[in-house]
Formats: C-alpha cells, structure tokens, sequence
C-alpha cells in the first residue's frame, strides 16, 4: 500500500500472517512521520532514533523495530528482540528504493510487514495547482 502527505511517501508492505495492510503498522508510520516533523524545529538533520515497541493494536501483538531520521522511518514487524536491523534495511532497500538493489536467498528471519516513510523535499510537494511549466505545455 503506498500512499502520499503533504511531508511524506509512505509505503507499507502486507503482513505475512493476515496477507492484508496492518492498520496498526499504517498507524506507527503516519504517527512517527508526524513526531518527527514536530521535532525537526528543535533537533538537528543528522538526528535519529531507533527502538522498539509492541504493537497492541495488532491481533498478534507483535513487536516492532524502527528507525527515524527526518528524511527516512523504516518499521520493521514480527521481529525479535536479537534481529539484525542491517540486514532488515537491506530488505527494505532491495523492496522498496529506487533501483535497489537485489538480495539472494539467505536463511535469516524476514519480518512479518515493513513500512516506509520518505520526506518529501518541499520542491516535490504538490498542492494541487498547477506550475508555469505545466500551464505552457496546457494552453
């Protein structure tokens, strides 16, 4: 499912066990993309923040591992406590950037669902109206 803010890309895989979107998991993502944008006044662009947490909407309960700067937040569902975040991230490269990259098979766990929020630089930001550029190539 990928769907776009005013600030932000959002993309979020299915979960492995229902095989639908996670609103629990849509839920975090949105809610960190915002905390994040209210921290930005008051934090530097290099700061970051990395944790974990259970996701009690979730009929599963299952456990979350994130990573938030203020350009990128990646969520990582179904984990345990020991994952390895790298090899998550190089997942989620592979999934879902731009020319990623490719992962050959590998015995290590996968998550259950992932999601993705990616700032978008103002310049990208629509608001609907149209540019100079696009009102010549209309008229």
């Amino acid at each position: 499912m990928i769907w776009t803010t005013e600030t932000h890309q959002f993309s979020v895989t299915l979960c492995r066990r229902t095989g639908k979107p996670c609103p629990a998991l849509s839920a975090l993502v949105l809610n960190l993309a915002r905390a994040m944008q209210k921290a930005e006044p008051v934090t530097g662009q290099d700061f970051e923040i990395e944790g974990e947490c259970a996701l009690a909407a979730c009929g599963d309960g299952c456990q979350a591992l994130y990573s938030a700067s203020h350009s990128r937040i990646r969520i990582f569902c179904g984990t345990g406590e020991m994952a390895d975040f790298g090899w998550f991230d190089r997942l989620a490269d592979a999934l879902m950037a731009p020319g990623g990259q490719i992962i050959v098979k590998d015995n290590r766990p996968l998550p259950c669902a992932m999601a993705e929020a990616r700032r978008i630089a103002p310049s990208q930001a629509r608001t609907g109206a149209a540019t100079e550029a696009e009102r010549r190539v209309f008229s």
